[in-house]
């Protein structure tokens, strides 16, 4: 048992297995009420465990909290009350309370700036939040962790983000295309970053930068032939002027007929290209090495950690050279990033100089700062 004082200057408190609330206050003794300094707060149910919901047990809970994170455990009244706090994160597998009321929490805490919610709504949780205004908030980020489309639907066209705030989805594969259909197209371009992430999935990853937003998605079948975004038709690439390809080759890709291949036709407007990948740049990137005219305002390719073989180099001279017969931009920049310093050759580095003005070779762990 720790002495009071102790208790007293605590800061940040983080329980993972307290299963009752007796061991709570066994643990914590005089909890909350001696902890004045609270700001950081994190709770953790074992699984398979309850709390009684008729005994409060964080009235008189410090209004300097800051910090909150429960999982498994229920919103309390006195919690919903809490005026002060800048993130929380709640996740429960069983959400009883009326969605409204989490909605009218947001809306009336204004300090709150990240909130993230993995909760399974009850029907009558959905059944009486149909038809309400969407709650205004000041959130900066939300992170929303679902198993089921209507759920992450309900919390999304609830939660009226400002523009440029975050919105982070993970959802189960076959969930992701209901949600985005039942979105409306505004709450998209209000957003800076829009994060689509699916479980069980991963070594794929695409992030797209435009206008005023943002676009992060993971995923194992977003790279194809044709619109590779054919599964999320409520995002428009047509603004799209910067792109960032993240591919990392699976190991059975050697040996599939049908290796990826980008498709920069989804990107009309795209000025800058930069490539992260582990795989042949000339089969990645042959679409666009054949077709020197699109996207028509290309001036820069970047690439970083990428196998850019003899051949791979070859291809991106002659796209350059035929670049300067079209109506198109000429290529203006190429820059070559490498973590180990593996370069191409000296001469194919020369002869890629005599068709691009600036050709930027270095040793580095990341893309520069204007190309991302």
């Amino acid at each position: 048992m720790y002495p009071p004082a102790y208790i007293q200057n605590i800061g940040t408190l983080r329980f993972i297995g307290l299963a009752t609330i007796e061991e709570l206050r066994q643990t914590l003794p005089g909890f909350p009420q001696s902890t004045h300094n609270l700001r950081s707060l994190k709770l953790c149910l074992p699984s398979g465990k309850s709390w009684d919901q008729s005994v409060d047990p964080f009235e008189s809970l410090t209004p300097k909290l800051r910090c909150l994170q429960l999982l498994g455990i229920p919103l309390y009244p006195s919690i919903l009350q809490l005026r002060s706090l800048a993130e929380l994160d709640y996740r429960h597998i069983v959400f009883d309370l009326p969605l409204d009321t989490l909605l009218d929490f947001l809306e009336e805490n204004q300090s709150l700036k990240s909130v993230a919610l993995g909760i399974a709504l009850g029907d009558d949780s959905l059944r009486n939040s149909q038809g309400r205004t969407p709650a205004r908030n000041q959130l900066q980020c939300l992170p929303i962790f679902s198993l089921h489309a209507i759920d992450t639907q309900a919390l999304v066209s609830g939660i009226a983000l400002q523009r440029g705030a975050c919105l982070d989805i993970t959802s189960t594969a076959g969930a992701l295309n209901a949600i985005l259909s039942g979105l409306s197209s505004q709450h998209l371009l209000n957003l800076h970053s829009l994060t689509l992430m699916r479980y069980r999935t991963y070594r794929r990853k695409i992030l797209l930068i435009g206008p005023n937003r943002e676009f992060s998605l993971q995923s194992a079948h977003i790279l194809c032939e044709g619109d590779p975004f054919v599964e999320f038709p409520l995002l428009s690439l047509s603004l799209i002027q910067r792109f960032h390809l993240v591919h990392c080759m699976p190991k059975d890709e050697h040996h599939t007929l049908n290796p990826v291949v980008f498709d920069q036709s989804s990107f009309p407007a795209l000025q800058i290209l930069a490539v992260d990948c582990q795989t042949s740049v000339s089969h990645l990137l042959s679409k666009l090495f054949s077709n020197p005219s699109s996207p028509p305002s290309l001036k820069t390719l970047a690439f970083l950690n990428c196998d850019l073989d003899e051949e791979s180099m070859e291809k991106l001279a002659r796209y350059a050279l035929d670049r300067k017969g079209t109506t198109s931009a000429w290529l203006h920049q190429v820059v070559i990033i490498n973590a180990d310093g593996i370069f191409p050759s000296v001469a194919s580095i020369r002869k890629l100089e005599e068709h691009v003005p600036v050709v930027d070779v270095r040793v580095g762990v990341e893309l520069l700062r204007d190309l991302i």
